[in-house]
């Protein structure tokens, strides 16, 4: 395609520059008074395709830092979405991790009280048949006594 359009524009030029040398009352044939800015200027034929062509030009120009620039904005916006979309992909990830860590935490938790519980209920059972075994001897000291 590059290629393509740089033949274009250079036979272009070659027919321009070509119809420009041969004709010979270019620049004297009078192409009427012009006036810009508060100034008047008598302008031939050949001046004012020369002042076109260099118009043209400053419009192409133009044009093409405006959509060189239309594309760096559009490329630099999608770069950021992608960026962001990769941040939410990895905070999704972390979030899952944080749960699972968290019910994990939470299953020993409930594990180690019910273990605790289970060892304080047993201590309990002891303590209460140490009591009652206390009792039993209290009373048995009593009738011997008796």
């Amino acid at each position: 395609m590059i290629l393509l359009g740089l033949l274009l524009v250079l036979g272009l030029s070659g027919l321009a520059l070509a119809a420009f040398m041969n004709n010979d009352g270019l620049f004297t044939a009078p192409a009427g008074t012009v006036e810009l800015f508060g100034y008047q200027a008598e302008l031939t034929v050949g001046q004012v395709f020369l002042a076109g062509a260099v118009g043209g030009a400053l419009v192409l120009i133009g044009l093409s830092m405006m959509f060189s620039g239309a594309g760096r904005r559009a490329r630099r916006r999608l770069a950021t979405r992608r960026e962001l979309q990769q941040q939410r992909a990895e905070m999704r990830d972390l979030q899952r991790k944080h749960d699972s860590m968290e019910s994990q935490l939470a299953s020993r938790r409930a594990a180690e009280a019910n273990a605790a519980g289970a060892r304080d209920a047993e201590a309990a059972v002891q303590a209460r048949e140490a009591e009652l075994a206390r009792e039993e001897a209290r009373e048995e000291d009593r009738m011997s006594a008796r």
